[in-house]
Formats: structure tokens, C-alpha cells, sequence
């Protein structure tokens, strides 16, 4: 007569089988099924008890924290001495007139002031712009009108050109905050070049796709292909969704400090793309822990604006399932 797997289980201390006593076929199909449903699910759908499921899981690690994956993708700790790339004082800029117009050949050079990211320079910048009594939109529309002038006629040029030209303190704001940045950057990287030298975790995700075609036309990979590849990487597979925050969290950190440098020089190889878009795939997936993990997935699409994104649905789904 055959046996089920509950007719060998007995009450007790005994109910829990050893690993040794769990058919190998049993533990892959719990493992599997564990990742995207409950214990409970995976007990009722395999027909055996939720000890069986509790036990093969804890043992396994699946549904703790990959401990490999929080320590690989995370930046280096910060050194105050590695800050040695950072521009000297400067002096200011010579006021020239531009425009002909002294209001905006002053609003120019205060620009020029902020733009060299000296900080004693800066605040100066800040005292000298609130002297400056004309209002903002007016002299906005004065610098319009100029690069109308100057352009003959190109209204794209106008247009944008102007847009927050005499926001003096968004500048400032704007030119310091890079300035942190850059300084964090080196205090972790140690210089520019290694700033934007390929990291090793930008190195893995180049390796894992390196089998799978791009695809025709178009700087990207088969989403599908692109998921079986990243799978089979199973040390750094996310057992979790807290882990899957916290790699999403170290590459919106690396795109921080090197966008430092200006706009677009955060951007990565694609093949990041493609492993942001696995995480995304696997938080379709993964049950969450607890109430709180789920909402802390809520927190993370709602403050980065990610609510829109391919793929929310199924997240949503899991979270609340």
C-alpha cells in the first residue's frame, strides 16, 4: 500500500519531519510555491501539513532576508578623507554687460556667481538677489523678450530659456545639493572616476544578461527571459520584499550621487533597467511578511511616484491578496 506524506507524519514533537525524511521532489515544489503564496496556500494546495511547509521554508532561508544580496548591493561606507576632488574657493566672476539691460546683465551674473558652487560665493549671490526689486516674472519675460531678440525669433529658445531665470535661490538650492552630492560621492568612491567606473553590481547585471538577446530596435530585453535569467542567480534573488526595497534603494542612491554632475549623468547601463524591472516583477510575487512590509511597499511606489508603472497592478494584487 502506498503512503502519503501525512500518513508518515505523527502527532507531536514527531509531526515535524527531519530534513532527511522530505522527499527532494516535495521540498523544490514547496520552495517554488512558497515564494508567491502563503504557508497556508501551499500546505492546502500540496496536501500536506503546515508544519511540513513552516519547517521546509525556515530551513531553506526562503522566506528571510537574502543576507547576500543586502550585503553585495550596498555603496561603500563613507570616508571624510577620500574628499579630495572637490573644487577650491573660487574667485567671482567679473560682471560684464550682456543684455543692455542692467536688471538682467545683474541676474546673469549672479547666475554665474551661484554656478561656480563656491558656498561663500553662493550666499553672497543670495544677499545681492534680494536687493534686486524687480519681480521675478517680469524680468523673466525681459530675458524672453531678449532671446527673441537675439535668436531671431525662435520662440522654443525664448520660451524655455527664460523659464526660472531670476529664481536666484532655486539655482542656489539646486547648485548646492549637487555640490552634497559630489562630496558624498567621493567620501564613498574616493574619485570621480570611480564615482562612474562599472561597479561590480553593475557588472552582475551585465554577466546575467549576457546570454539573453537584446531585443530588435531597441535598447532592451525580453522581459520574460530577462526574469528566468535573473532567477537562476539564486544568491542574489530577493527571498523578500523588504529585500527587494533595499536593492531598489541602492540604485536610486548610486543614481543620486552621480547625478551630482549634472543632469543625466545618474543614468546606468540598461541592463540595470531590466533588474529594477525584475524587482518590480518579483514584488508581484513575493507575499509579504507582514502588514507591515506591505505597507511599506505602498510607502516606497507612492513617495517615489512608481504608482504608475508597468506591472503596479500585480504588486497591488499581492499586497492585498
Amino acid at each position: 500500500m502506498s503512503h502519503t506524506m501525512t500518513d508518515t507524519l505523527q502527532p507531536g514533537v514527531a509531526s515535524v519531519p527531519t530534513r532527511s525524511s522530505i522527499p527532494d521532489h516535495l521540498r523544490a515544489q514547496v520552495l517554488t510555491l512558497r515564494r508567491t503564496q502563503s504557508a497556508k496556500a501551499v500546505s492546502q494546495t500540496l496536501g500536506i501539513p503546515l508544519g511540513t511547509v513552516k519547517a521546509i521554508s525556515s530551513r531553506s532561508g526562503i522566506t528571510r532576508d537574502n543576507a547576500n544580496l543586502r550585503e553585495f548591493f550596498k555603496l561603500p561606507d563613507p570616508v571624510a578623507s577620500r574628499c579630495t576632488d572637490l573644487q577650491p574657493p573660487v574667485a567671482p566672476p567679473q560682471p560684464v554687460a550682456v543684455t543692455g539691460d542692467k536688471d538682467l546683465d545683474a541676474v546673469l551674473w549672479l547666475r554665474q556667481v551661484v554656478q561656480t558652487g563656491d558656498a561663500g560665493l553662493i550666499a553672497k549671490a543670495m544677499q545681492a538677489a534680494e536687493r534686486i526689486q524687480t519681480p521675478e516674472k517680469e524680468l523673466e519675460n525681459r530675458y524672453g523678450n531678449y532671446l527673441m531678440r537675439v535668436s531671431g525669433g525662435n520662440t522654443m529658445k525664448a520660451v524655455f530659456g527664460s523659464i526660472g531665470f531670476a529664481n536666484i535661490k532655486g539655482l542656489a538650492d539646486r547648485t548646492l545639493d549637487e555640490q552634497a552630492r559630489r562630496r558624498e560621492a567621493l567620501s564613498r568612491f574616493g574619485s570621480q572616476d570611480a564615482v562612474f567606473a562599472t561597479l561590480p553590481q553593475e557588472q552582475f547585471c551585465l554577466d546575467a544578461l549576457a546570454l539573453v538577446p537584446k531585443q530588435e530596435g531597441i535598447w532592451s530585453f525580453d522581459k520574460a527571459q530577462a526574469a528566468a535569467a535573473f532567477a537562476t542567480q539564486t544568491d542574489l534573488a530577493p527571498h523578500t520584499l523588504a529585500d527587494c526595497l533595499h536593492e531598489l534603494g541602492f540604485w536610486n542612491q548610486l543614481y543620486r550621487l552621480r547625478d551630482g554632475w549634472g543632469t543625466g549623468c545618474g543614468d546606468g547601463p540598461a541592463e540595470v533597467n531590466v533588474r529594477e524591472g525584475y524587482l518590480f516583477h518579483c514584488m508581484g510575487q513575493i507575499r509579504p511578511k507582514s502588514r507591515e512590509e506591505a505597507k511599506s511597499v505602498l510607502r516606497y511606489l507612492a513617495d517615489h511616484e512608481r504608482m504608475d508603472r508597468e506591472g503596479i497592478d500585480a504588486i497591488l494584487n499581492n499586497l492585498i491578496g
